[in-house]
């Protein structure tokens, strides 16, 4: 009950502070490298929430990035171990920290800072990324494998909706792919072939043609 009365007030002072339209969020953002809608936070509906919460286990150590007003960190902290719920946006931070008051949970460790900016903290088996169209998806992949976390739950990837996706399993090379969905680890999706499996579970794959037209670019400059 007082986890659930923390999370209520969590998101009432989220609501009310509009925190990420504050005095100074421009500068604020042009110092962190935060472009357009980055930085922004708005909460996700109870499918989503609840398609991640259905994949914690009691003995996961959690990496929540971009926690946001920490509504989701507080409901994984009731079910983990321990939780990391990094957060950029101080304002944001401070809002929820400042609701939740004396309920914040031991295991619920608060980092506010640029999620890119973080080391991946130890003995990490479950990282969680909800931000759609996230920019830096492959940067937070390849630290997540060198770190050791085996899976990541995220909705980063166009069209593939609330996905865990297993780490520990290398992808497969994208000229092996002849028919069916692709999901590569730079955060682009696609589709190969004719269209004649568009149910299909997507294949993991290490390198795309969005991959390919990045290197020409960076050579090229």
């Amino acid at each position: 009950m007082r986890v659930t009365s923390a999370i209520l007030r969590s998101e009432a002072a989220a609501t009310n502070a509009r925190a990420h339209f504050g005095d100074g969020y421009e500068a604020w953002a042009r110092r962190h490298g935060l472009q357009d809608w980055e930085g922004f936070f708005s909460g996700y509906d109870e499918t989503v929430y609840g398609a991640v919460l259905e994949d914690v286990c009691e003995a996961d150590t959690v990496l929540d990035l971009g926690a946001g007003d920490l509504r989701l960190a507080l409901r994984i902290a009731d079910l983990a171990e321990r939780v990391y719920a990094v957060e950029v946006n101080p304002v944001l931070v401070a809002g929820a920290l400042d609701a939740i008051g004396l309920d914040l949970p031991r295991n619920l460790h608060v980092i506010c800072a640029n999620g890119l900016d973080v080391t991946v903290p130890p003995g990490v088996t479950m990282a969680v990324l909800l931000m759609r169209h996230c920019r830096h998806f492959e940067v937070y992949v390849e630290r997540l494998v060198e770190a050791g976390c085996p899976r990541l739950v995220t909705n980063a990837r166009w069209g593939m909706g609330v996905e865990t996706i297993d780490l520990t399993q290398p992808p497969v090379a994208f000229d092996q792919v002849r028919e069916g969905w692709y999901a590569c680890r730079c955060g682009a999706t696609g589709y190969v072939g004719t269209g004649s499996r568009p149910l299909g579970r997507a294949i993991e794959v290490a390198s795309c043609p969005r991959c390919g037209e990045s290197e020409m670019v960076g050579n090229q400059g």
